[in-house]
């Protein structure tokens, strides 16, 4: 997949260098639980094996793992799980996240380990597949980033977007903003995967929203939200044209606010 820099789209976490300081070596040391890297690398490798099939690395922040990352975060690598059998998706995670707790998760203290994850549909046009799975593997892998540089809360149904006024994040998409939830095509062991002595590492699934779904969960709650994305079957399958559940059917009716900026924006 080559290179984050030549990845499309999605999540830039170098456009916040300027707020915060030179980034921590968290590579060579071990975390609270008596981890090194590698041994938790092995361990995340064998909970997407157990619960979808063999990952491979897509891409390797080989600068990261020499502690010389020029990206602000930790370095962080991708693993892919590729489409076996009727499973026509592929299977984007995350992985350097969980080496160290950050974001305001909903665990005791206020943080968690976490890892980040996407599906990916392959749909026989190598070209167009490969795009998708780039603009997944950035995605994750600049959340991952994006967690420990920034006070970023992750908890189901919240939101985040990167202008007062976002616009569309990917060509040929509506999408304006992410909101996190849990992933739900594997199996539910998969969300949260244990490492002893109470620690855990929680999987997250930043999953793109229209601009209606972000102010209805503006006005009426994060819960609402989540709620209404599991209701209508969104799933963290990468889908940029799906509809939207910001509807009455959902509980999310459409606010005013967004009634009066499509107007305005269609003058």
């Amino acid at each position: 997949m080559g290179r984050a820099s030549n990845l499309p789209g999605a999540v830039d976490a170098r456009a916040t260098r300027s707020h915060f300081g030179p980034m921590q070596d968290i590579w060579g040391r071990r975390t609270e639980s008596g981890l090194t890297a590698e041994e938790l690398r092995e361990k995340v490798h064998l909970h997407l094996t157990r619960n979808l099939g063999e990952p491979h690395i897509a891409f390797s922040d080989q600068d990261g793992w020499a502690g010389k990352s020029k990206e602000p975060g930790p370095p962080v690598d991708v693993m892919v799980v590729p489409p076996e059998g009727e499973r026509r998706f592929a299977y984007v995670c995350s992985f350097g996240s969980a080496m160290k707790k950050g974001g305001d998760a909903l665990s005791p203290g206020g943080k968690a380990r976490m890892e980040f994850a996407l599906a990916v549909p392959q749909k026989g046009d190598a070209a167009a597949d490969l795009a998708m799975l780039n603009l997944a593997a950035n995605t994750v892998r600049q959340f991952a980033k994006l967690v420990h540089i920034q006070s970023v809360r992750v908890s189901p149904g919240e939101t985040v977007q990167f202008a007062r006024d976002p616009r569309p994040m990917f060509e040929n998409s509506k999408q304006v903003a992410f909101a996190f939830t849990r992933p739900r095509l594997p199996a539910d062991a998969f969300r949260r995967m244990r490492l002893g002595e109470g620690d855990a590492v929680d999987f997250w699934s930043p999953v793109p929203i229209y601009r209606e779904e972000l102010e209805a969960a503006a006005a009426r709650g994060t819960d609402r939200l989540a709620r209404g994305l599991e209701k209508a079957g969104v799933t963290e399958m990468l889908h940029l044209d799906r509809p939207t559940v910001a509807r009455a059917a959902y509980g999310l009716r459409r606010t005013w606010v967004s009634r009066v900026m499509d107007f305005f924006r269609k003058r």
